[in-house]
C-alpha cells in the first residue's frame, strides 16, 4: 500500500504543480535581485530607527520603503517569472539613490535639518550600492540586447554568487556597525 500511495504521488506531481510554484527556475541573478533588495530594506529598517525621532515623515518614509523591499524581495522570489514586478522596482530605486544624493549635496527643503547636507555613512552608501546594482541587473535582465546587458554580462553564474555574497556581508557589516548622526544633533 505504501508503495503504491508513492507511485500515486509520483505521477501525481509529475501532472499537477503546486498552488504558487515558480514556472520558471530561479537564476543566479533573480537570487541576487531578492537578496539585494531584502538587504537594502533592512539597511532602511536601520534607517528606520535612526531617523524616525528626529522627524515622523522620515521614520514613515524609510519604514513603507523598508517594507516595500522586503515585500518585493518575498513577490520576486515566490515568482521569478513574473516580470511586472521589475521595472517599477528600478525606476524606485533609481529615484531613492537620487534623493540619498540630493540629502547628501543640497539636504531635503523640510524637517529639523532644512537645507543642510547629511553626511555620508557607511549604512547609506552601501544601499546606494545595491540598489544601483539591483536596477543595472533588472535592465540587463529586461533588455538582454541592450548596453546595460553587454557592460553585466560579466555578472553570471560564480560571479553573481560571488557578487552577491560580498554585497549581503557588506549591508549586514553595515547594519551592524553603521552609525548615523547629524552634525549638532543633540
Amino acid at each position: 500500500m505504501a508503495g503504491d500511495m508513492q507511485g500515486e504521488l509520483a505521477t501525481e506531481g509529475a501532472q499537477v504543480r503546486p498552488v504558487g510554484a515558480a514556472s520558471l527556475e530561479r537564476s543566479e541573478r533573480t537570487i541576487l535581485l531578492v537578496v539585494l533588495s531584502a538587504m537594502t530594506g533592512l539597511i532602511h529598517a536601520k534607517a528606520l530607527l535612526d531617523h524616525a525621532s528626529h522627524y515622523w515623515l522620515y521614520g514613515v518614509f524609510f519604514g513603507v520603503l523598508a517594507y516595500a523591499q522586503v515585500f518585493w524581495a518575498f513577490l520576486v522570489y515566490r515568482r521569478p517569472d513574473e516580470r511586472r514586478w521589475l521595472m517599477p522596482a528600478a525606476i524606485v530605486s533609481l529615484a531613492v539613490v537620487g534623493l540619498w544624493i540630493v540629502t547628501r549635496s543640497v539636504g531635503v527643503p523640510f524637517g529639523p535639518w532644512a537645507g543642510r547636507p547629511e553626511p555620508f555613512a557607511v549604512t547609506d552608501i552601501t544601499a546606494s550600492l545595491n540598489e544601483l546594482i539591483l536596477a543595472g541587473v533588472i535592465v540587463a535582465m529586461l533588455r538582454p540586447e541592450g548596453r546595460v546587458a553587454g557592460g553585466l554580462r560579466w555578472l553570471d553564474g560564480a560571479n553573481c554568487v560571488r557578487i552577491g555574497s560580498m554585497l549581503v556581508a557588506l549591508s549586514l557589516l553595515a547594519v551592524l556597525i553603521g552609525d548615523h548622526s547629524h552634525p549638532g544633533a543633540g
